[in-house]
């Protein structure tokens, strides 16, 4: 709960200086407006891309710059000659290309100061009497709308806030900042700054205290408590789940085979969507097309997760679960439950959130489907860590291939995908020429080490044979003293290549770790995971038994940041139990 929050509100980009553009739309000359010569540059910036060969992204952004252009039909990429536009952008591109090294670094250090003057007036709020970063005060400018995976609504325009659209959070004892602020609240027990109404989605956005905020932190904290209270009660929920399978109650069964996915397959709950919203779905949204049942008592699940990414999994099934199911698909209607498209037959038709949460929550107060995510990727970390098997006195490079294989196992279970990247085949193909100039270099130096074993195996019959031919005693004792010096450079020879070998193999083997875990992880998304699932006190514990930083050496800047109460944290001792 907050008792004060103070800030000057947020930073809202200026738009761009006007460069009275003029373009050919249906062969005749229209003088752009500042808001029109804005969505032009927009689309010229993106000319090369993927995005203009989308026929949906294309009509999309037609259709809005249409209605910008106040034209009654929408046009069609041909009827508009976007060439001054494009002739702009790259114009300004080439400026930058063309400019100094010195010219770049005056520039850099300009912006730089720039930048730290606006952070320094919006980028700091005072919270309960503390002096705390805002995370992310500048209002995303006006652009075209991305989208990820096959969003019905990219290419779309979409504007940017507005003060009047803009409504702060402030305590009472806060000067309201000059301005024509849609509204200035107070919400203690609220820890975001300013919120608006997407007006392409018509969702509410907010601007947040920063992740290093000590209030934000603490809940951090209780979020993975409370995944470490569900592992604890995790025979006693999957009970509740198992009694609630077979329950007489339609309804209650209905909410019980919804909880059995989400606990066996670290689904999100799914909500209501908006109709020009993408086809996503979670447990409670599933439609019948979305499972495939089988006489054998599997069930196969293929759908469109958040952000549009494919989920595909086949798993066995308990029979009461793979009964459930075939009835549930069998009587599938429109939802009435305000959990997904209400105009298609729906598994769980009469299903919500609340109705999964208030489910969980009889067994555990306060549970929701969430924690299942964060205490099953958090287990997959430490099952991971644990059977890497790595120990204080193995190399660096080990530690961090346990780190990050325990942290590709959590992505893999949350199925945090994402596209490979579109260089990867000309990575992997360096990397291997690499990995061959590191052999040649193993090869080498093991040969250069026979070579030294062998000059150092011949020196004592090489000694034995001077000596025997010494005819006084002082010959013999100068050719004895001769030959410990030159054994005792030949074996420092040895020693010297022996090392030298070590090195190359160790070079070799961290290279072709290195290789194959960035291979195994180019289609997935780690960072997901990391920053919001998987318990960084787990990571921590082990890498203090292991002598390895993991929070300094594998975590980023900005989530060392977010996670700094973990070294201070005394619950570190918590650890959750391996199932």
């Amino acid at each position: 709960m907050l008792t004060q929050l103070i800030h000057n509100g947020v930073l809202i980009p200026s738009p761009s200086s006007p460069r009275h553009l003029v373009l050919l739309v249906r062969g005749e000359s229209v003088r752009l407006t500042p808001k029109q010569e804005e969505m032009a540059l927009a689309w010229a910036k993106k000319q090369g891309t993927p995005y203009v060969e989308d026929p949906v992204f294309v009509q999309n952004f037609m259709d809005d710059f249409s209605k910008a252009l106040g034209v009654d039909l929408p046009l069609s990429l041909e009827e508009v000659d976007f060439t001054p536009a494009i002739n702009v952008v790259l114009r300004e591109r080439a400026a930058k290309e063309a400019l100094t090294k010195e010219e770049r670094k005056a520039l850099a250090a300009e912006r730089k100061l720039e930048r730290e003057a606006l952070k320094e007036q919006y980028g700091y709020a005072t919270v309960n009497g503390e002096r705390v970063e805002i995370g992310g005060y500048v209002v995303e400018p006006s652009g075209i709308f991305m989208g990820r995976g096959k969003h019905p609504l990219r290419g779309r325009w979409k504007e940017g806030a507005t003060q009047s659209d803009i409504t702060l959070n402030l305590s009472p004892d806060a000067p309201p900042p000059p301005g024509d602020w849609k509204e200035i609240v107070w919400q203690p027990d609220c820890l975001w700054v300013a919120r608006w109404n997407d007006k392409l989605s018509g969702k509410l956005k907010y601007i947040w205290l920063s992740d290093t905020a000590p209030v934000k932190q603490e809940r951090e904290a209780k979020k993975f408590d409370q995944a470490i209270e569900l592992d604890a009660a995790l025979d006693q929920v999957r009970s509740h789940i198992g009694a609630g399978l077979t329950d007489p109650d339609t309804q209650r069964k209905m909410v019980a085979t919804a909880c059995y996915l989400i606990d066996r397959l670290c689904l999100r709950v799914g909500d209501e969507k908006d109709e020009d919203e993408a086809d996503t779905v979670g447990a409670t949204t599933l439609r019948p097309e979305h499972v495939t049942l089988y006489p054998d008592g599997t069930a196969e699940f293929r759908f469109l997760g958040k952000d549009s990414v494919e989920w595909h999994k086949k798993i066995q099934l308990p029979a009461v679960v793979h009964e459930n199911l075939k009835e549930l698909i069998s009587n599938a209607r429109p939802s009435n439950a305000g959990n997904g498209n209400g105009a298609k037959p729906q598994i769980f038709p009469r299903v919500s959130s609340r109705n999964v949460n208030d489910f969980f929550s009889d067994v555990l107060p306060g549970l929701t489907a969430k924690v299942f995510r964060t205490r099953h990727a958090t287990q997959a970390v430490r099952r991971n860590l644990t059977e890497a098997q790595v120990q204080a006195e193995d190399p660096e490079y080990k530690k961090w291939e346990a780190v990050t294989r325990a942290n590709l196992a959590a992505a893999e279970l949350c199925n945090h995908t994402k596209k490979a990247p579109a260089n990867w085949s000309t990575r992997l193909e360096r990397m291997k020429e690499r990995e061959k100039t590191l052999q040649e270099r193993v090869d080498l130096r093991a040969a250069q080490l026979q070579e030294r074993r062998e000059a150092l195996a011949a020196l004592p019959r090489e000694k034995a044979e001077k000596i025997a031919a010494c005819t006084t005693e002082k010959r013999r004792q100068r050719t004895e003293a001769s030959y410990q010096k030159k054994i005792a450079r030949a074996e420092r020879r040895v020693e010297v290549a022996q090392e030298r070998l070590d090195k190359a193999k160790a070079a070799l083997e961290k290279h072709r770790i290195t290789m194959d875990v960035n291979g195994e992880k180019r289609s997935w998304n780690l960072g997901t995971s990391l920053k919001s699932y998987i318990d960084p006190r787990v990571y921590y514990d082990w890498g203090q038994q292991v002598d390895y930083d993991v929070l300094e050496r594998y975590y980023p800047k900005t989530l060392q940041r977010k996670f700094a109460w973990v070294r201070d944290d005394d619950s570190s001792d918590n650890e959750i139990e391996s199932q």
